[in-house]
Order: structure tokens, then C-alpha cells, then sequence
């Protein structure tokens, strides 16, 4: 549990923006009766919150408010800088993580109210070279699809997280990106997808995402500190710094640029922004006195497109389903349309009760916590005046057995290890790079006798674990979520060389394989020139040729065979699976025969012919 004496700080109040009688957010003349009493109830929340933000190890929020269209509170609490003890304010911008999503969808809305398309058009009449991994799948997927994230492509992540990738790079890697082994089940959140539907509004309207939305958005509701990226973000003089818990401590974190798949979670705001943006919600998409979308196309955004998988979180939450951009659940019972955002170090939560005109949006910078949530439904017990289930109170305990349970997870890890197995092969053997079509490349070298992974600008090291199992020990930087522990599996080859590295970066889909990419060496016209003529093995004579494509073996009856580079003088068959052919040299290095085994385990040997060469 968190104790105000491990952080050695006290959590100060910045009651940042008053609300009195006479004056609402926007300059209304006088509160409803509703909002005036929702403010009352709210008098003596701040306590609550201040001691929740010691419970939970929390830096700093900013937590506003709305009821009938007033900004009932509006306050910042604790520290955007928590070294320099830099209050929080209205104006603290945060990153909002997978808030942003409704962003996008409003946008694709906007576009559809124009004409530009239609929420059923298919995503290949939008952008022709748009595939997945199966193309019925593929020719099948509309705008709706992928805004509900009603697709068989599950996150996916790590292909894109802390990369050099552009937009582009994520676009065509999408293809080769397996779908969940159980395809039935049909929700899956997915942020790429919703870079792909961002790019389909930018070909489709010709303008970047960004204008898009600035267009749309952000310039009619007068959003003046939201943007795009965190250099951006970084420029103004009132932004959060990014924290995340470690050993029951809060430690600072690096900022991560999510640029890549910034329409699926790549905004920053503030709280005063985002009161526009949820009152604009409430109002059926109207800004004073003036429409932004049709009231039609925003209920359909708020409309339940596809269940959403997994229990409900809480018994007061019955059913969850996806919307457009939103989650679409109930509240006890009233229609609660929202969505969480987290990211390296911030956690948000927007949620509105449209049939009761009320909002609330909490920002802050600590990296996966559920606090937000459990801040968001206590404020909604008040100003709905309905007797409070102390959901801070029952946040902290499932917070405390959070902890218990990843502790005797830890302590119990060891007893599925393997002890006293060694590798098969040295650690240099390992080494090398590893390829997947759509993950990329990792990096394996050995560091003062110990193996270490890059990727994505990342470096793991690895400890053996058992046989041929390595486990990731450190990192490089801490990450959203930290990946160690994870277990990293090199695959031997029937040959017995290190062929594959299986990495679980994805746990819906079946093994993601990395291939061993043989050394440039292996692949140089001057040596493969030396393997070049005619061998006699078994009866036949076997032609080994030199082509474009590399060696290639004619083999009488047979189609042209490539032969794949597995080591020094060593080759596999590509159109035989299991067969391979190594070259034996003399003692001058010359070559003097071809040994070619079957996936039987059968070797034979042919002597090459006197006087074949290239």
C-alpha cells in the first residue's frame, strides 16, 4: 500500500478556475438548479481525491465536471512536474492516449455528412492497396468495421511501438499480421486500424489527418492547447511530466511519441479543452448555436456497433459494447458513452451520461492506472445523487491485491523452469539477425558473454532460462508495459543450426517466427561461384547453377530449386522441405562433393564432376 511517507511529498490543491453562482464555464448568465445542486454535492470531493492520489501513487490530475451544460468543477490537484513540485492546473496539457479515437471518428463523421463517403464503404474502394493476411478479409472491411474495431487483427503493438516507422511503413506491414487463432471472436481494439481509417480520410478528402480534425474540431470549439505530437506539446510552458510506479515508488518516465498511429492515440489536451469537446457531445454535436455534425451521425458513433468482449468490470456496468470511437455501456442502468486513454506515463478517462447531460473528464500522469475510472463513477454517485458505492475505497483495495497477486506470480515463475539444462548451441551461435515480414528485425549479439535483443531502439538482455528458452532480464527503458519475463525460444533447423526465434509479442495469434538472416558473406557472388556444376548424386546428375536469384540446383524430372544460404558451405532446398545440401571441401578448399540429406535422415554423396565450373 502507498503511504504518504514513501513519496516524502505532500499532494497541494489548485483550485484553478471558480465557480460561483453567476458564472459557468462559458459565460452562461446563472446554473440550472441541477448543476447548482450537482455542486454542492461535490463540495468536500477534493479530500477524497487528495487522500486517493496518496493511496494510489498518483503525481497530479485535473478533474472537471459538467452537468447541464455549466462547468461545475474544475480543479487540479497535485503536481504536473513532480520533481519541482509544478502544480497542476486548468491549462496542464496531458498526452490522452486512446481518447483520441473519438477525434478521428468525428472527423470520419464530418467527412460522411459531406458526402466524401459512407460508414459501409469498403476500406479497398478507399484505399486500393489496403490488405490484411486473408483477402476475402481484406475486400470485406468497411470504415464501420475498423472504427468498431469489428475486425480478426488483434493489437498488434510491438510491430509499430518505439519504432522508426512512418504511417506508410505500419500501412504495408498490415498484411503480413496474423489474425486471433479464434477468428470468431470478432471485437478487437486495435489501434492501427484506426491509422488506416485516418489515412483513408486523408486520400479521400486530400488532407492530412491533422488538418482534419483542426478543421473540424478543434478550430470551431476554440481547442486551443490540443495538438498532435509531444514536441509540440513540449513548447508550451504548462505540460505534464510522465510517471510510472516502481516498486511501490513513482518514478519518472520518457516521453513516447506515438506520431505513427496518431489517429488511434497520438493527442494531447487539457481539461479545459476536452469540457468543450464533451459538452459539444452532450449537445447532439452542436457548438453555440451551431451544428459541427448531424445529431443523426453523432447517435450513431454513440450507438453499440459491436459487443465488446470480456466481463464487465463492475456489476454497475451490466453490458459493454463499441460504438464509433466510444465505448457504449450503462451505468446503472443510464446510457454511459466514454473512453479511457493510456499511454507511457498518463492515464485519462472522457465519459458522458447523455440522457442526463453530464460529463465528466479526468487527466493524469501516471502510467495504467484505473484510478480515473474509479474517480469518474464516485463523481457520478454525487451529481447523481444516489448513495455512493465508495468506489476510491474499493479501488485501493483491488489496488493492494493487485500488487499481492504480481508478487507470488514472480515468486512462483521459477517453479515452471527447467534447472540444470544448458543450451544447445554457444551463445555466438545465436547471434544475428532475425526477420519477420510484418515485426521487423531483431538484433541478437553476445555482450561480455550474454545475449542481448534490440528492437525497435530497445536492448533486452537475456538470461538462459532452460534448453533453448531465454528470458528477457532487462531493459533498456521502462515501457508501458514492461517486458520482462517475457520468453524468447530459438528454434533449431533439422541440420541442428539455429533457424528461427519465436517472440510472443502478440498472445492471440499463433507464433510469431523470426527467421535467422544468413551473413551477407554467405550470399556474395565470389562465393557461391565456387559451388557452381555438375555433381552426380544417386543416378542423377545434378547441375548447380548461378542465377539472379542466387544457387540455384536442377534436378533431373524437378523444377529449378533454389538453394537458401544455412551456414558456411551449408544450403537448404527451398521447394524441399527437410532437405539440405552441404559441400565438402579439400585441403586446398575446393570443393570436392555434395552430400544432399533427406528429411529421412538419408545423405548422399556425389563427387563433382572433373572440370565443372562456372
Amino acid at each position: 500500500m502507498f503511504r504518504c511517507g514513501i513519496f516524502s511529498f505532500c499532494i497541494c490543491v489548485a483550485i484553478l478556475t471558480p465557480i460561483d453562482d453567476a458564472t459557468a464555464f462559458w459565460g452562461s448568465e446563472k446554473l440550472s438548479p441541477k448543476a447548482e445542486r450537482a455542486k454542492k454535492t461535490l463540495e468536500g470531493f477534493d479530500t477524497e481525491i487528495e487522500n486517493s492520489l496518496r493511496d494510489f501513487g498518483i503525481p497530479g490530475c485535473v478533474l472537471g465536471v459538467i452537468v447541464d451544460g455549466h462547468v461545475v468543477y474544475l480543479k487540479g490537484f497535485g503536481y504536473r512536474d513532480n520533481e519541482k513540485k509544478l502544480p497542476a492546473t486548468a491549462d496542464t496539457e496531458y498526452l490522452i492516449g486512446s481518447c483520441t479515437k473519438a477525434f478521428t471518428a468525428f472527423t470520419i463523421g464530418c467527412l460522411v455528412d459531406e458526402g466524401y463517403f459512407g460508414w459501409d464503404d469498403r476500406m479497398v474502394d478507399l484505399i486500393p492497396n489496403f490488405r490484411l493476411i486473408d483477402q476475402y478479409v481484406s475486400q470485406k472491411l468497411t470504415l464501420r468495421d475498423l472504427l468498431a474495431h469489428r475486425t480478426p487483427l488483434p493489437r498488434h503493438d510491438f510491430m509499430w511501438y518505439n519504432s522508426d516507422l512512418t504511417r506508410q511503413d505500419v500501412f504495408d506491414r498490415m498484411r503480413y499480421l496474423d489474425f486471433d487463432s479464434n477468428q470468431a471472436e470478432f471485437f478487437h481494439y486495435s489501434n492501427i486500424t484506426y491509422m488506416a481509417v485516418g489515412m483513408a480520410a486523408e486520400k479521400t478528402a486530400n488532407k492530412s489527418w491533422e488538418e482534419l480534425v483542426t478543421e473540424k474540431v478543434l478550430l470551431p470549439l476554440g481547442m486551443k492547447h490540443t495538438g498532435f505530437s509531444i514536441a509540440e506539446m513540449q513548447k508550451h510552458s504548462d505540460f505534464a511530466l510522465p510517471y510510472m510506479e516502481r516498486d511501490e515508488k513513482i518514478k519518472r518516465m520518457n516521453f513516447r511519441d506515438f506520431h505513427v498511429i496518431a489517429p488511434g492515440g497520438g493527442m494531447y489536451s487539457n481539461v479545459t479543452d476536452l469540457c468543450r469537446w464533451a459538452q459539444m457531445q452532450l449537445k447532439h454535436g452542436e457548438w453555440q448555436k451551431k451544428a459541427l455534425i448531424s445529431s443523426a451521425t453523432l447517435k450513431e458513433m454513440h450507438s453499440p456497433q459491436t459487443v465488446a468482449t470480456g466481463y464487465p468490470e463492475s456489476k454497475e456496468e451490466q453490458v459493454r459494447a463499441y460504438g464509433l470511437g466510444w465505448y457504449v455501456q450503462s451505468y446503472l442502468g443510464i446510457l454511459n458513452v466514454m473512453h479511457d486513454g493510456a499511454l507511457d506515463g498518463f492515464s485519462s478517462v472522457i465519459s458522458l451520461l447523455p440522457s442526463k447531460d453530464i460529463a465528466v473528464v479526468i487527466l493524469c500522469n501516471m502510467n495504467l492506472t484505473a484510478w480515473p475510472r474509479y474517480v469518474v463513477m464516485d463523481a457520478f454517485d454525487r451529481v447523481l445523487e444516489i448513495p455512493r458505492n465508495n468506489w476510491l475505497k474499493e479501488g485501493k483495495e483491488f489496488l493492494v491485491k493487485t500488487r499481492e497477486i504480481g508478487k507470488e506470480s514472480r515468486e512462483k515463475e521459477d517453479l515452471n523452469r527447467k534447472k540444470g539444462t544448458s543450451p544447445s548451441h554457444s551463445l555466438e551461435d545465436y547471434t544475428g539477425e532475425y526477420e519477420h515480414p510484418g515485426y521487423g528485425t531483431i538484433k541478437i549479439d553476445c555482450v561480455d558473454g550474454i545475449l542481448q535483443a534490440h528492437y525497435n531502439n530497445f536492448i533486452f538482455g537475456l538470461e538462459h532460462w532452460h534448453y533453448d528458452v531465454f528470458n528477457i532480464k532487462t531493459e533498456s527503458e521502462d515501457t508501458f508495459v514492461s517486458l520482462k519475463n517475457m520468453k524468447l525460444t530459438f528454434r533449431n533447423n533439422l541440420s541442428g543450426n539455429v533457424d528461427e526465434l519465436i517472440v510472443p509479442f502478440e498472445m492471440k495469434t499463433k507464433d510469431l517466427v523470426f527467421v535467422h538472416k544468413q551473413v551477407d558473406s554467405l550470399t556474395a557472388i565470389a562465393y557461391l561461384r565456387q559451388f557452381v556444376g555438375k555433381y552426380e548424386i544417386y543416378g542423377y546428375t545434378v547441375h548447380i547453377k548461378l542465377t539472379d536469384k542466387g544457387l540455384v540446383a536442377i534436378i533431373p524430372g524437378n523444377a529449378e530449386s533454389e538453394l537458401d544460404p544455412m551456414g558456411i558451405n551449408h544450403f537448404s532446398i527451398k521447394n524441399f522441405k527437410g532437405c539440405w545440401v552441404r559441400f565438402t571441401m579439400d585441403d586446398k578448399n575446393q570443393v570436392l562433393e555434395a552430400q544432399l540429406t533427406t528429411p529421412y535422415g538419408v545423405t548422399y554423396t556425389g563427387k563433382k564432376a572433373e572440370g565443372a565450373s562456372a
